[in-house]
């Protein structure tokens, strides 16, 4: 009896190497991914050093990451640690009841100017914002900085606020946050073809949506073939958990990434945020 123990102990450990050295063969086999929206403030930061957040990114082959936080001190502690990785956003909320209020606070303004003395920051956002309030004069000076300082938007909001941000500025850059607030394939498709030059969208908390078959929709597979420029895969930890469920998030980025042809999954897992966030930079350098 001690033999057979000993055997299927023996077995049972030699069997857990071989999971552990699938799974790992499994991870390092993935593209790498550019997360095009993530947060890291409050009690985010609580909960996990800039050291654990580049090990998480480490864990998961996330080379770079657009960040944002509230208030900004997250955001500019992770940049410290890691500015090589870090694509810092700026926040206008000292907290997040501001987020309900910031396009009817003028105060917004001088902070916001006087955040961006420091020069770390490549755009403002994550802004959110609906139809009822786009004629907010505090949004359209947000809009007229942000073409002075040549900095990109990133926008929580719905297809009217983008026209309305265009219509002031055609040529400012912006980044559409999850899929916008209607993610459905035929209207996202007509808003692209409204706007076909400087707007990009990710796909941040709609994985499982994508999911929804189990595989990625024929329809959903069409649009990001036929828009494979402008599309950009996101976790956005908007709280601690998703901090500790980052691996399994990832995971379904790329389950239906796979379900994509591999040069148009390696564009909206990297190449798209790269070219747009790194790439333009150093080509003005």
């Amino acid at each position: 009896m001690p033999c057979f123990n000993q055997s299927f102990n023996w077995i049972k450990q030699a069997c857990l190497v071989c999971v552990l050295v699938g799974f790992a063969s499994i991870a390092s086999a993935q593209q790498p991914l550019f997360d095009s929206h993530l947060h890291y403030g409050g009690e985010d930061v609580k909960a996990y050093s800039p050291k654990q957040v580049i090990e998480i990114f480490d864990r998961n082959q996330v080379e770079y990451a657009l960040v944002s936080s509230t208030p900004n001190d997250g955001t500019e502690a992770l940049y410290e640690y890691a500015p090589k990785r870090i694509i810092p956003f700026l926040g206008l909320y000292r907290t997040l009841i501001d987020k309900r209020y910031w396009m009817f606070d003028k105060s917004v303004i001088p902070r916001l100017e006087k955040a961006l003395e420091s020069g770390i920051y490549r755009g403002i956002g994550e802004l959110h914002i609906f139809a009822k309030d786009r004629k907010s004069p505090v949004l359209k000076r947000v809009v007229d900085i942000a073409v002075e300082r040549n900095l990109m938007l990133q926008v929580h909001g719905d297809a009217a606020i983008l026209d309305e941000i265009f219509s002031q500025a055609p040529n400012v850059t912006i980044l559409w946050a999850h899929l916008g607030t209607r993610p459905d394939p035929d209207f996202l498709r007509a808003v692209l073809k409204r706007h076909p030059n400087n707007l990009y969208i990710d796909t941040s908390v709609r994985d499982k949506q994508l999911l929804q078959t189990g595989t990625l929709a024929p329809e959903w597979k069409d649009l990001f073939i036929d828009y494979q420029d402008r599309f950009m895969i996101a976790v956005d930890t908007f709280s601690v958990n998703r901090w500790n469920t980052f691996d399994s998030v990832v995971a379904d980025i790329h389950r239906w990434l796979n379900d994509l042809p591999p040069e148009v999954s390696k564009k909206l897992a990297y190449d798209n945020a790269y070219n747009l966030l790194i790439g333009s930079s150093e080509t003005k350098k």
